[in-house]
């Protein structure tokens, strides 16, 4: 073969080969890293919502809740309902989840669903004194909050 000829052919299969490269990687990153770049955004909300929102969780609103206070109460419930499920929407995205679960890269279906369930149990137990009881007490809301960050770190 000719010199010439070689270079063609080289310079064909290097543009042919860099183009498979070029469209695996753009399948990789559409299927597996925006997915799992959102999803890790999204823990990281949740778990700064859980921090913020700690001490109004873990301790009872007044017995007669003023406006403010109820408007509050309101936006925790709706900020950890919204945490909830946007946790587990963000997590099924996620391509190749078994193969990220392996190498420890994202957390197992057993620990979401764990922080679901505990994000749903606190937004719907916000404390307000006078009407506790033993299944409303703040120790269980800081052992549940210790479970949502137990399942996500």
């Amino acid at each position: 073969m000719a010199d010439w000829v070689k270079i063609v052919l080289t310079a064909a299969v290097t543009l042919i080969g860099g183009t498979i490269l070029f469209g695996v990687s753009e399948v990789v990153k559409v299927l597996v890293l925006a997915p799992l770049q959102k999803f890790k955004a999204h823990v990281q909300l949740t778990l700064d919502r859980i921090d913020f929102y700690a001490n109004r969780i873990t301790n009872p609103f007044s017995e007669n809740p003023t406006d403010d206070e109820r408007r509050l109460m309101a936006q925790i419930q709706a900020d950890l309902r919204s945490a909830a499920t946007g946790l587990s929407s963000t997590y099924v995205t996620i391509s190749l989840r078994k193969v990220l679960i392996k190498l420890k890269i994202i957390p197992k279906q057993e620990a979401i669903t764990k922080a679901y369930g505990a994000l749903m149990y606190l937004s719907n137990s916000l404390l307000v004194r006078g009407h506790m009881d033993e299944a409303d007490n703040p120790r269980n809301n800081h052992a549940k909050i210790e479970e949502i960050k137990a399942a996500l770190l």
